[in-house]
């Protein structure tokens, strides 16, 4: 198997996304999504003979689950830097009362 018949594999599975809301402890919100995605994108980027020898050797779930906790508990990883950090510095604008009475 090359490395996206592993990843269409993994994908068709929903390990990703499965895994992803186990760890985080709640339901895919949006933020949760861009962490599936960025999962997926370190799967593709990834070296194809260890990721062909994870897969062989069903070492998957193990090497999934490590990514998932690196990247969603550590303040310097890709998804920190470029989700949590924005959404961290954002402030939520739902239920304010936009109409200017002056």
């Amino acid at each position: 198997m090359d490395r996206y018949e592993i990843v269409n594999e993994i994908a068709n599975g929903r390990m990703v996304e499965t895994m992803v809301c186990n760890i985080a402890h709640q339901s895919l919100t949006a933020d949760l999504k861009d962490l599936v995605q960025m999962v997926y994108l370190i799967l593709l980027e990834y070296d194809e003979k260890k990721l062909q020898d994870l897969w062989e050797n069903q070492q998957m779930p193990f090497f999934l689950a490590r990514v998932i906790i690196n990247q969603f508990r550590s303040s310097n990883s890709p998804f920190h830097t470029i989700f949590r950090k924005f959404q961290e510095r954002s402030a939520d604008i739902t239920g304010m009362d936009w109409t200017n009475e002056d």
